[in-house]
């Protein structure tokens, strides 16, 4: 869907110069900021302004020659570039002021449907995306809500904006059936409410981001199905916009205790929500939906690799699949990754309920069999190795802050001696490739001879079982 621009807001009339970038004042980049009509008045227009107000003249008096005070010039030089800095700026939107947004604000907290079209902006709050402390480095979301807001917006009549934490049914509106698209009048004032949208709508995520929920976790699945409420009434586009992490501490979808490895975890996860009808096919009925950020915590909280964010965009795919109808052309989501932009000190709240952690599992790289490595009663590294090491590597390089335990392992047969010594020199074989290949903070340790085969189905045979003793586990320890 596009719109065209009204007057006087094309290209052309891009101003040259921008406000101050603030979490807020991204407002400028947007196609709806463009105020080509608003001038700085001339010296002329000044005069003549100010001669029509003027009050009655006195007297003149006889010139008295004057000494200006040094601190006196100072402040007045100081003091006139900020008067002009401040007639400049009024050119160009900056955060939405009361004044600015109080035409937008006429269906603020109104439950009425849209008749024109919404967009809902869901805000997640829980200390896992915004953090606990000042100092936690919450995700921010004003440079992702900055870039695409013209899309976001476009063809439709209001926008409604919330925050939620673990209670769905505790959304905190800070923009509610606002409209954006100021009636048609006097061209000056359309032109300035036209290009007050931005910012306005950018100081309700703003004030969304700083609320503090009523309960700690995440139900991101039951503030959807909310929101999907709100949406329900609207005539005309209907457009959801989740910025969130991905990670609900309740409900069907809860991911505490996660994988966040198989494919068949995330079709099990999807089925579960469908049998408790926490998501139907008509949950997001003619819903454009956008995900954004999953995946993205603060930067205190656990962090995902980058195979782990992939598997949760897969996870809700296929929930926001699961929650549109099967149109021809496919289910109306999206999922856009953005990087995470973090909050500085004193954004984030320290009075933010305590969370349910989920935490992403260390992953183990099981070298199984001697011979996948080494040769029998050897140290060295098979030339064969160095490519799954390799590959190895490149996963490990990707993992921020993450550290790596490799772990040796013989079999039985050799002296209990001999094979902590083998077990040691094969960890440390390993560690010294990986730090080759760039891999850092790792330690090696020799197990010996190990008291089982993780992961093995049912009875292992003779050689099976000495297979899998002669190994080496590389460990991702977050």
């Amino acid at each position: 869907m596009t719109t065209t621009p009204p007057p006087g807001t094309g290209p052309a009339a891009r101003p040259t110069r921008s406000a101050p970038f603030t979490r807020a004042a991204w407002v400028v980049r947007s196609a709806w900021t463009h105020r080509s009509d608003r001038a700085v008045p001339s010296a002329e227009t000044v005069r003549s302004d100010q001669a029509a107000h003027s009050v009655p003249s006195v007297p003149s008096t006889p010139r008295v020659s004057r000494r200006v005070h040094p601190v006196r010039a100072v402040g007045t030089v100081l003091l006139l570039p900020a008067l002009v800095a401040g007639l400049l700026t009024g050119c160009a939107p900056g955060p939405g002021s009361q004044a600015q947004c109080g035409w937008m604000r006429k269906g603020a907290d109104s439950a009425s449907p849209a008749t024109e079209g919404q967009t809902v902006v869901l805000v997640d709050v829980s200390s896992s995306v915004r953090g606990s402390t000042p100092a936690s480095g919450g995700v921010d979301d004003s440079d992702a809500v900055g870039q695409r807001l013209g899309t976001w917006l476009d063809g439709v009549g209001t926008v409604s904006v919330a925050a939620f934490g673990g209670d769905a049914h505790d959304l905190r509106w800070t923009a509610r059936n606002w409209a954006t698209r100021p009636p048609h009048g006097n061209e000056d004032n359309w032109k300035r409410r036209t290009a007050s949208v931005p910012g306005c709508v950018a100081t309700a995520v703003a004030g969304a981001q700083a609320s503090v929920p009523g309960r700690g976790g995440s139900d991101v699945l039951g503030a959807v199905r909310e929101a999907s409420t709100v949406l329900a009434g609207t005539e005309g586009t209907r457009r959801l916009v989740v910025l969130t992490d991905g990670l609900p501490t309740t409900g069907c979808a809860d991911l505490r205790g996660a994988g966040f490895e198989e494919k068949a975890e995330t079709d099990a996860i999807v089925q579960r929500c469908r049998d408790e009808k926490e998501v139907t096919s008509r949950t997001l009925l003619s819903v454009e939906t956008v995900f954004v950020g999953l995946g993205r915590t603060a930067q205190d909280a656990p962090q995902a690799s980058p195979a782990q964010s992939e598997w949760l965009a897969g996870l809700w795919q296929g929930l926001c699949a699961a929650a549109h109808p099967e149109p021809a052309h496919g289910p109306d989501c999206a999922l856009i990754t953005v990087a995470a932009t973090r909050q500085s000190g004193g954004k984030a709240s320290p009075r933010r309920p305590h969370d349910p952690a989920v935490e992403f599992p260390e992953r183990t790289y099981r070298q199984a069999g001697a011979r996948a490595l080494f040769d029998p009663d050897s140290a060295v590294l098979r030339p064969a190795a160095l490519p799954r090491l390799t590959r190895i590597a490149v996963d490990l390089r990707g993992l921020d802050g993450a550290r790596v335990r490799v772990l040796g392992y013989v079999d039985p047969r050799g002296g209990s001696a001999n094979n902590r010594k083998l077990s040691q020199a094969r960890a440390d074989a390993v560690k010294s490739e990986l730090e080759r290949l760039g891999v850092r903070r790792v330690t090696a340790v020799g197990k010996g001879v190990p008291d089982g085969c993780p992961g093995a189905a049912g009875d292992l045979g003779k050689e099976q079982k000495l297979q899998c003793d002669r190994r080496v586990d590389i460990v991702v320890v977050r």
